[in-house]
């Protein structure tokens, strides 16, 4: 399939977030976009080592911030492509956003544009865009305060993006909204689909107060740059098509303002109470995300954040605590009386505190599996591929240890490939990856990052043993429990 779409995330890299905005860029887009991350020459080697299939470029030297990197991205890849869109490293598309992509590979529009979710850090949705059909309103409608589209929504025919000649990078905070005030000037063809498309990221304070003043003094130029005009009854229009989500906005409270609760006599109370107000109560007042048909056994599951997809369940007897995040994803299995630890991020203490970059978390894909009475240090991110399983008994495994070289704590993340089995009494330390389609043999240690997959690792240190068939039906089962 021809990919008609050019994507363009402009970074520092050092945002955690990076991660999401690439996972949902490859997944839904899938071989319909091609994504390009533009960084700056010092962050160049450490993005392309983390998004190996990513293109990774450096961004010019006199670059003028991220509008000028956008440019120059879409200057130098964009005649290849129909479509421009761009999106942060703290976004991320929705699945919907494959709605948008369908109508541009089928479609002939100028600008096609959704929705656009805000969330919390945790990726929970706080609010939605209002919204509107009619283009032509955006100027009236900044006029009077009212953005009616942003772009991580929305995708801009290559033509018009050059008519309008891209970004003007004169501006720091608006650019985008200019581009979009100019095409809704212009006799364009443009569809808008009533969908959530893509998630903007919310922090708490996540807007300086001297970027709200600069941001309001940007629209105020922009309105004086393009000779604004008025549409009567545009904006009570608008406010007319969003009164159900105004509605819904009077009626429930905004998670970005709200607590998740805390206190371990809390948790341990809530810990014993029937599974479906349990559920109900960690998702409301923890602010957790968890799926109607997940399931939490008797067992202290409480990291900063947990998410559990459809189908995914905690047997009896595990602990899992002073962690950032827990996710797992379709029918997950976390088996009976694990314990599962780390050291949170976002804290006063020295430990660690020279890694900005580290997350204390552990992920697992679709189907994946932990057996039981395992020990799992996520000091630093422990990631488990789909299908992916620590089996047996005892096996530990440890992000985190003491650097004698410069006397301090430090940690590195583990990667268990898909498909892959640990087995039994195995121990990984930080740093480590056992390969796609491989296994690691009970009692080995693994402390290096191998790359070779459909092979079996070994012995204390493990190295390569055995190579595997790829016949072998293990590794192609589309349900993760075996019987």
């Amino acid at each position: 399939m021809t990919k008609d779409i050019l994507v363009l995330t402009a970074t520092l890299g050092n945002r955690k977030s990076l991660k999401y905005a690439v996972e949902s860029v490859k997944h839904i887009g899938k071989d319909r976009v091609h994504h390009v991350i533009i960084t700056p020459e010092s962050q160049l080697a450490k993005i392309s080592s983390i998004y190996p299939d990513i293109e990774c470029i450096a961004e010019p030297e006199n670059c003028l911030g991220i509008y000028g990197a956008l440019n120059y991205g879409f200057k130098k890849y964009g005649k290849d492509y129909k479509y421009f869109t761009f999106i942060n490293d703290d976004d991320f598309w929705l699945d919907d956003f494959s709605k948008l992509i369908n109508l541009a590979c089928s479609e002939d529009y100028d600008v096609i544009y959704g929705k656009t979710r805000y969330v919390n850090i945790n990726r929970i949705k706080i609010d939605s865009q209002a919204c509107s059909s009619r283009l032509q309103d955006f100027i009236p409608l900044l006029k009077s305060g009212i953005v009616l589209m942003t772009q991580q929504a929305a995708l801009i025919k290559n033509e018009l993006f050059y008519k309008i000649g891209g970004f003007d990078e004169s501006y720091k905070l608006v650019a985008d909204t200019k581009l979009w005030a100019l095409a809704s000037m212009m006799n364009i063809k443009s569809k808008y689909i009533n969908i959530e498309a893509a998630a903007y990221t919310i922090n708490k304070g996540h807007q300086l107060s001297s970027d709200h003043d600069l941001q309001k003094s940007e629209h105020k130029r922009l309105l004086d740059e393009i000779g604004a005009h008025s549409r009567f009854g545009a904006a009570l229009c608008f406010r007319l098509t969003n009164i159900p989500l105004y509605l819904s906005r009077i009626l429930r409270f905004k998670g970005y303002i709200r607590k998740p609760a805390t206190g371990r006599i809390k948790q341990a109370i809530t810990a014993i109470l029937p599974w479906p107000l349990q559920r109900y109560i960690l998702n409301k007042y923890f602010l957790f995300d968890i799926a109607p048909t997940a399931h939490i056994g008797l067992s202290f599951i409480y990291p900063k954040f947990l998410r559990m997809a459809e189908g995914a369940s905690i047997g009896h007897f595990n602990v899992a605590i002073n962690l950032d995040s827990i996710e797992m994803g379709k029918n997950c299995i976390i088996g009976r009386s694990n314990w599962i630890t780390g050291f949170p991020t976002g804290t006063d203490s020295r430990h660690f505190a020279h890694d900005k970059n580290r997350c204390s978390e552990l992920i697992m894909g679709d189907e994946s599996s932990i057996t039981k009475s395992h020990h799992i240090d996520c000091t630093n991110t422990v990631s488990i591929g789909e299908f992916a399983a620590i089996g047996g008994y005892n096996t530990q495994i440890l992000t985190h240890s003491v650097d004698m070289y410069e006397c301090r704590q430090d940690s590195h993340p583990i990667t268990i490939g898909k498909y892959s089995l640990v087995a039994t009494r195995s121990i990984i330390t930080g740093g480590a990856k056992l390969p796609n389609y491989s296994v690691l043999c009970a009692g080995a240690y693994l402390g290096k990052h191998y790359e070779q997959e459909w092979m079996m690792y070994g012995g204390v240190p493990a190295k390569p043993i055995k190579e595997i068939p790829k016949t072998a039906k293990r590794f192609s089962r589309t349900s993760g429990y075996i019987y």
